[in-house]
This record gives structure tokens, C-alpha cells and sequence, in this order.
């Protein structure tokens, strides 16, 4: 439990001091992306193709910009898979480059219009995940990448 908060706290701190760098991933034009009205809606689409535990345990970790909170809502799909709710396009671009720029290790992202899937595994226990998230960009019209180094 004391390594998952130091983790978090960890990704948190580095998440905020990151430059914003990096560029975007390639896909589907913006006007083509899915977008959800409520984190509800993200996780029910994102559970029918994942099948997310019923209780994963831990916080996500919250991206900031500014010193403030990027997301409207957020919720665990699994330990070190999250999902993020976006209340802007500014503040979801915002998110994706303090992402890409990390330099924790490697985080496979599917964002689409409103909303981004990050699977935080290989940066929590320097493993990769189980959950096959590239799925995901496909089903749900998003864009799939891997950043951060």
C-alpha cells in the first residue's frame, strides 16, 4: 500500500514538472473520435472490451496542468488501467503531451474526443499489462500510442 502511494505521488510530482513535449499520435481525424456524455459511459464502453475488474484498488493517477486538475472525472478500469474524463479538447491535448513527455517509462494511451485510456503497468510494477488496450482504438474510434520513455 506504502509503494502505491509513493508511486502515484510520484507520477503525480513528475506529471506536473514535465515539460510539454512531445507529439501526436496518428489516427482518425478529431471530428471522427468517439466522445461520452458521463465516466459512467466511458467505462461501460471501455469494460466491454476490456471486461475491467470489479474493484480495482488504487487511486488513478490525475494529471495537472498549471496546478490544476485536467480531468472531470476519472475511474480505475483495473490497478494501473485508468480512465479519464475530459471536460475540453485543451485540457485532454494538455494531458496527452505531459503523458508523452514522462520520462517513467512506457504508457499505452487510446484517446478519443473527450476521454483517454492509460494502462500505467510498466511505470507501477515494470511490467506490461494484461489488458490489450490497443483493442480499444479500434471499438471505440480512438487513437492508440505509446509514449513517455
Amino acid at each position: 500500500m506504502k509503494r502505491r502511494r509513493f508511486l502515484n505521488s510520484a507520477v503525480a510530482i513528475s506529471l506536473m514538472a514535465v515539460p510539454l513535449t512531445g507529439c501526436a499520435g496518428q489516427g482518425p481525424g478529431r471530428e471522427n473520435l468517439q466522445s461520452f456524455g458521463s465516466i459512467d459511459e466511458a467505462y461501460a464502453a471501455v469494460d466491454d472490451i476490456v471486461d475491467c475488474d470489479s474493484k480495482p484498488v488504487g487511486d488513478p493517477v490525475v494529471p495537472m496542468g498549471d496546478g490544476v486538475r485536467l480531468t472531470s472525472a476519472q475511474r480505475l478500469c483495473s490497478e494501473n488501467v485508468q480512465i479519464d474524463l475530459y471536460p475540453n479538447q485543451d485540457a485532454l491535448e494538455e494531458s496527452y503531451q505531459t503523458w508523452a513527455a514522462s520520462r517513467q517509462g512506457k504508457i499505452p494511451l487510446v484517446r478519443g474526443s473527450n476521454w483517454m485510456v492509460g494502462d500505467l503497468s510498466q511505470i507501477a510494477t515494470g511490467q506490461q499489462s494484461t489488458l490489450n488496450i490497443e483493442r480499444l482504438a479500434e471499438k471505440l474510434n480512438g487513437v492508440y500510442a505509446v509514449v513517455g520513455a
